[in-house]
């Protein structure tokens, strides 16, 4: 911060020194550590000048002994503003009591509005925000982020297909699609389920068709696991038509769980290093004005050392235009010494595996990992890596019936 940004802080008084021993009475204050600016000569024993409040103790006990006299001309700061603002109580009230007044509707919801839903949908969405706690005539300080309201509607309203939720000034603004439903009947389609890769099939759970694989059998991908032809069309099946039709083909469902295989390869460095945290930690909070920055608690705990630091900024609005008042907290996280990490293959597992994740399915299971190649190059160590997963390997593949 800019010395004249603390001294406008602190305050500034302008004065007029009169006395025959002027230099020396300046001298000796500077001495005792006053800052002095803005010296103008009047004559040979008169001098204007701009001090600082906190040093107007050192001028008073020091004039005596020079014989010198001070007149104050002019206060400047924030001290004198509060004072003169303290002196004047009932506009000091009302100015406080409607900034508050602003500041409250500023930040109050005054309208939820739905849009591209029909009435019964949209009453069922109104009661989902009403739990939320997102309601017209509330604050919307502590009420939940748009973006996890949207995950809530989604997650509680099924007929829902996709919702969009934004905060525009004091209004949310909704824009549902509700699903389309069809009628069973008219979308089934024939269609059998076969594998989308090679594994050794360890569950089945076939709802809809007819199996035609076991459990342990080896399979290719394309291979037909089920299929929804329900009876074959022969002449022995044809007596029986009064219990189930003959070729009856409808659309396969159900999952087939299989081992299936994954090679990776991977490079780590030989001398890889890991950083700690105990989980602890410490907070700073100050008020950002533009570029002034005035802390508020916790300013001590910045003098800790080995430790990591992450900060993050809270704004305000005041009907859409962001005020320039900000609150800044910097979270402070105590970090242990650097330990070396010398399990070099074991961290490249744990990185295969996580890429790996990403890449499957949500229900996919890695229940195993081999080692198949290990080389040192470069100074890094090159990992070639077998995993072992569980996972779905049935896809739907429709079928043409023929005459």
């Amino acid at each position: 911060m800019a010395r004249n940004q603390l001294d406008f802080l602190y305050g500034l008084v302008t004065v007029r020194v009169k006395g025959a021993l002027i230099e020396a009475f300046l001298q000796a204050c500077t001495r005792e550590g006053a800052y002095i600016t803005n010296v103008k000569q009047v004559s040979d024993k008169d001098v204007q000048m701009t001090i600082r409040l906190k040093d107007w103790m050192i001028y008073r006990r020091l004039r005596k002994k020079y014989r010198c006299k001070i007149h104050i001309i002019a206060r400047h700061g924030i001290p004198f503003l509060i004072h003169r603002l303290l002196a004047k109580k009932a506009v000091l009230a009302a100015f406080l009591c409607g900034i508050c007044a602003l500041f409250l509707l500023a930040n109050t919801l005054w309208s939820v509005q739905i849009k591209g839903l029909p009435p019964e949908l949209e009453a069922t969405v109104e009661s989902q925000l009403e739990s939320y706690g997102v309601t017209e005539g509330k604050l919307t300080i502590g009420m939940k982020d748009p973006n996890e309201v949207q995950r809530l509607l989604l997650e509680d309203v099924p007929d829902l297909l996709w919702i969009g939720v934004k905060k525009k000034g004091t209004s949310y603004q909704l824009y549902g699609v509700m699903k389309t439903r069809q009628d069973p009947d008219e979308t089934t389609r024939p269609a059998d389920l076969v594998a989308s890769k090679k594994g050794i099939i360890k569950k089945m759970f076939i709802t809809k068709g007819r199996p035609l694989v076991s459990v342990n059998q080896f399979v290719k991908k394309g291979t037909v696991l089920a299929t929804g032809k329900l009876k074959e069309d022969t002449n022995e099946t044809a007596k029986d038509e009064s219990e189930e039709d003959s070729g009856k083909y409808i659309e396969a469902e159900g999952e087939v769980i299989a081992e299936t295989w994954y090679r990776a390869e991977i490079q780590v460095p030989k001398d890889q290093q890991l950083q700690l945290t105990d989980g602890e930690k410490s907070s700073a909070y100050s008020l950002g004005i533009g570029s002034i920055k005035i802390p508020i608690w916790g300013w001590w705990n910045k003098d800790e050392e080995n430790v990591r630091v992450e900060t993050s900024q809270k704004k305000w609005d005041l009907f859409g235009w962001e005020l320039p008042i900000r609150l800044e907290v910097e979270d402070m996280y105590a970090q242990e010494d650097v330990q070396p990490a010398n399990d070099r293959v074991k961290q490249g597992i744990v990185a295969a595996k996580r890429d790996l994740k990403q890449k499957l399915d949500e229900e996919a299971e890695v229940i195993g990992e081999k080692v198949l190649h290990e080389r040192k190059e470069n100074g890094k160590v090159k990992l070639i890596l077998l995993f072992k997963v569980h996972e779905n390997i049935a896809v739907t593949k429709y079928v043409t019936q023929g005459d």
